[in-house]
């Protein structure tokens, strides 16, 4: 499984525009995913199915575009790409905070007469953001200096957007997609905030932490639900192994600073849903020459095996 926000449809001119996009898809090529929860697609879909059908061998992609909206493909945010015959394609949400820009998704049949639910999402972004807030907190207490942000600012920034979205599509919308399916589900995409087990105060002490915690709500909401964030359920030590996703740009360049953020998840609900491994690609391909990341963010792969 890949959460990969490939930002502004792989072509973002600070990457080299339409130069980058062929790139990109190589990348996701050599990670043959079985499904790919694409965001900021914007564009690019057909290219991204084209590359999967063709050369990741694992025969004919199917696609399901999850956001619509009056714009069409100039803000096509979330798409599915799958080898596995799609059974049922949600319906899209109904009013409240998120709309299919936000979240939906489609199930899917896989050998065995199994089912399993994909969900793609991306949350709003708070203003400040979330993210800058820690990682400037995090430069002033490295430097000795006044924190910029109160820590109860950045907790309540967080509750009035990305908490009260994903109460939203845990309460309301998720049983509205699911229409009463009992199967496993994947909730994947950028929720645009750092997760709430990694910034307890048992982490403070943690490389790029500086001796911060926040009472953030955000990803508890969704292990309160029963899911399970998959990599960090592989990678239990946060000051080991960060996960970060975001921005991979600034971490190839060796840019100094606040820590990098791990902002893009894949989380697994279902007893029978077991998680192999988890990792972050955030690095070119060796077979192409030097240059930055592909996107801003990193991709998350999850490898899954639903017993």
């Amino acid at each position: 499984m890949l959460s990969w926000n490939i930002f502004h449809g792989g072509r973002d001119p600070g990457l080299g525009g339409e130069k980058n996009l062929p790139l990109l898809l190589d990348q996701l090529v050599a990670l043959s995913p079985d499904v790919f929860f694409s965001i900021e697609t914007y564009g690019a879909a057909h290219e991204i199915r084209e590359a999967l059908t063709e050369r990741a061998g694992k025969g004919t992609y199917r696609a399901v575009q999850v956001t619509r909206g009056p714009q069409g493909q100039t803000k096509d945010n979330l798409w599915i790409f799958t080898r596995h015959r799609v059974e049922r394609t949600f319906p899209v949400p109904r009013g409240h905070t998120v709309s299919d820009f936000n979240t939906g998704g489609a199930r899917i049949a896989l050998p065995g007469g199994r089912r399993l639910n994909l969900v793609d999402t991306w949350l709003n972004f708070s203003r400040p953001w979330v993210g800058n807030m820690v990682n400037a907190n995090a430069v002033a207490a490295r430097d000795g200096k006044r924190l910029p942000y109160p820590r109860s600012r950045v907790a309540r920034a967080e509750r009035r957007k990305q908490s009260r979205q994903l109460r939203d599509i845990l309460r309301v919308q998720l049983p509205h997609m699911l229409g009463g399916s009992r199967a496993p589900v994947l909730l994947a995409g950028d929720l645009n905030t750092v997760p709430t087990s990694d910034w307890t105060p048992r982490w403070e002490g943690c490389p790029g932490h500086h001796g911060l915690s926040y009472d953030l709500r955000a990803t508890r909401l969704l292990t309160r639900a029963g899911f399970r964030d998959t990599f960090r359920e592989k990678h239990p030590d946060v000051c080991a192994d960060s996960g970060a996703s975001w921005n991979a740009l600034r971490r190839a360049e060796g840019s100094e600073g606040g820590p990098f953020d791990r902002i893009d998840y894949i989380f697994a609900r279902g007893e029978r849903l077991r998680t192999d491994r988890s990792f972050t690609v955030g690095t070119r391909l060796r077979s192409h020459p030097p240059g930055p990341f592909y996107s801003d963010h990193a991709a998350v792969v999850t490898d899954l095996t639903l017993e």
